[in-house]
This record gives structure tokens, C-alpha cells and sequence, in this order.
């Protein structure tokens, strides 16, 4: 028993562990930009010796997308009220595209990094582990948006809602899904990296712009 208790506790410290390196990522993110982030910063604000974050990370790419994941909260939240509404195909689209999009213009360097950054091809484990470290984060999505949400990057992500709306009342069609979902996810990354760029740039009307799009592509 004493020895049970004994690797329970190895494990629950090495929980701890995870969470102070990530949360103090979040926190250098939050007062300086993700340009301001290096090992030895986070290493100092959690309390260890830089070489400690390589036991637990495979590098500081990794690092800044798991902190990133904080910034999903109220979108996870969001969505996971989505989920329990039931709506027809095409309305669930359009509403999960404006969430999205309200989402990312919020933080667009931070989203554009997790996106369309060096660790952005396989967000599904990222967000898999992110949520194995923080299971009280974790909200319950309908199966339709639990596999647009885990997929593994945007593409695949815009493709899996996309498919909803095929033989609905609209222009998408089996034939077009693949050469809509990229002109989409394209345009969509184009407006991120250019409010990241120009942050004066107003929000809504990037908003307004990505929206237009996608209405016009997908004819809904």
C-alpha cells in the first residue's frame, strides 16, 4: 500500500509539473507576446533548471501550442452549448464558422502560430494531451463536432464540418468539398496573418470579410 501511494504521488507531481511549465508559458505569453517566450524564461518563472522542461516536452514549439490551448476555453464552451441545440446542417455551419472566427481575431498571432506554425500538422495531439493534463477543461461535443474540433489541423478540421452541408440547399457538392474547404481555410489564414501583421486593422470587418467568403464559396 505504502508503495502504491508512493507512485501515486510521483505521478501526481509530475501532473504538477506539466501544469506549472504550461501555465508558466501562458502566463510570458500573456504579458509579452509569443516572441518573448524561451525556455529559460519558463524555467525560471516554474521554479526549475532549464534542462528540467526537455524531460517533460520534446521543445518549446510544443510548449507554446499546449499554452496556447488556454485560449480555447470559451470557444470549447461555445461550441459544447452548440452541440446541445440540434440545429439544421447549414445553420450549425454558419454559427460554428462565427464562433471560430470571433475566436481567432481575438488572438490571430496566437492562433496563427497554432494554425499554420511549425507543430500545427497534428493539432489532435496536442489537444489530446492538453486535455489529458487538464481533463477539467475538457467539454462534451456532439460526435459532428467532436470530429470537426479534434482534427488533426485546419484543413481537416474545415473538411469534416464542411461535409455536413453536401446535398443540403447550396453549392457544395461531393465533386467541389476538397476545392472549397482549401479556397476557405486559405482565405481564412490570408485575414489572420494580416491582422496579426496590422493589428490596427478592424475585427469586424475582417470578420465580415472571412463571412462573405464562405457564404459566396459555399452558396449557403
Amino acid at each position: 500500500m505504502e508503495q502504491q501511494l508512493d507512485i501515486q504521488d510521483k505521478e501526481q507531481q509530475k501532473l504538477n509539473n506539466y501544469r506549472s511549465f504550461i501555465n508558466a508559458t501562458l502566463e510570458i505569453i500573456e504579458e509579452g507576446g509569443l516572441s518573448k517566450v524561451s525556455i529559460r524564461k519558463i524555467a525560471d518563472r516554474a521554479g526549475f533548471h532549464n534542462s528540467t522542461i526537455y524531460l517533460y516536452f520534446e521543445d518549446l514549439d510544443q510548449l507554446i501550442m499546449l499554452a496556447s490551448m488556454k485560449y480555447f476555453q470559451e470557444y470549447s464552451h461555445n461550441l459544447e452549448l452548440q452541440s446541445q441545440k440540434n440545429l439544421p446542417p447549414t445553420e450549425n455551419f454558419i454559427t460554428i464558422w462565427e464562433l471560430f472566427i470571433d475566436t481567432i481575431l481575438q488572438q490571430p498571432c496566437i492562433f496563427y502560430n497554432f494554425f499554420f506554425g511549425k507543430r500545427s500538422d497534428n493539432l489532435h495531439d496536442i489537444m489530446t494531451m492538453y486535455y489529458n493534463l487538464f481533463p477539467e477543461e475538457r467539454d462534451q461535443f456532439s460526435d459532428e463536432i467532436e470530429k470537426m474540433y479534434f482534427g488533426k489541423d485546419l484543413f481537416e478540421r474545415s473538411l469534416n464540418l464542411l461535409k455536413t452541408i453536401v446535398d443540403e440547399d447550396n453549392l457544395v457538392t461531393q465533386d467541389n468539398l476538397v476545392m472549397i474547404n482549401e479556397i476557405t481555410v486559405t482565405y481564412c489564414e490570408y485575414k489572420m496573418l494580416k491582422k496579426c501583421q496590422h493589428p490596427e486593422l478592424e475585427t469586424e470587418k475582417l470578420r465580415d470579410e472571412i463571412l462573405s467568403v464562405i457564404y459566396y464559396v459555399t452558396g449557403v
